[in-house]
């Protein structure tokens, strides 16, 4: 039986320079899908308009290299995490750092804003887990128990629990509203890279350095 094959053609849409040297982590604006903020060696965090090839905003303030960003869920301030351990929060409209977060002592591996709220996890090679309220500039919750490197944290879509993966093998489940872990996921061999919560059903994903 001959089945027929639909052929499909992809081609590069754009190339840009985004930074002087590496590029570090990117983030696309799921929101309004126009915006993409990318993070580089230079210490810079650069803003660009999908399917623009400028930069449309260069933001500064860093002083080590950006290791991961992230976009708020309103897109309004964008977030970059250092080698150096800090946090910069950057008022997009006005162009300016809204607020420096100090705290972890060592390279921010990961970051995730909460979906509903003024809150932010930033993850390290500290082996800690911080939750962040923005507004208020400060540190709300310190949440122990990996044993190696934060790669990346996943609010659930409901913003109920935080998922952390890490160098330790494992993924843990953290209950916000009670600051404990309620579970954790040991069946991975090697460090944990990436999780991902299903938008809409109880999924979690990972991936590992195990393949």
């Amino acid at each position: 039986m001959a089945v027929a094959g639909s052929s499909k053609t992809s081609w590069r849409l754009q190339v840009m320079e985004a930074h002087l040297s590496n590029v570090s982590s990117l983030v696309l604006g799921k929101s309004s899908g126009r915006l993409l903020a990318t993070g580089g060696e230079d210490c810079r965090v650069n803003i660009w308009t999908v399917s623009k090839a400028n930069c449309i905003m260069s933001l500064t303030g860093h002083s080590s290299p950006v290791e991961c960003v992230q976009f708020s869920t309103s897109e309004e301030q964008v977030i970059a995490g250092s080698q150096s351990g800090a946090l910069r929060v950057w008022d997009l409209e006005a162009a300016k750092i809204l607020r420096t977060l100090m705290g972890h002592k060592a390279n921010i591996c990961s970051l995730d804003f909460h979906p509903f709220g003024e809150y932010l996890a930033s993850g390290s090679m500290d082996t800690n887990i911080k939750l962040w309220d923005v507004r208020r500039k400060g540190c709300v919750f310190r949440y122990k128990g990996h044993s190696q490197a934060v790669r990346c944290l996943a609010f659930s879509p409901d913003g109920k629990w935080l998922a952390s993966a890490s160098d330790d093998c494992s993924i843990k489940l953290w209950d916000l509203t009670a600051g404990k872990m309620i579970t954790e996921f040991t069946s991975h061999t090697s460090a944990v890279n990436i999780v991902q919560f299903h938008p809409n059903e109880y999924l979690l994903a990972s991936g590992s350095a195990d393949r």
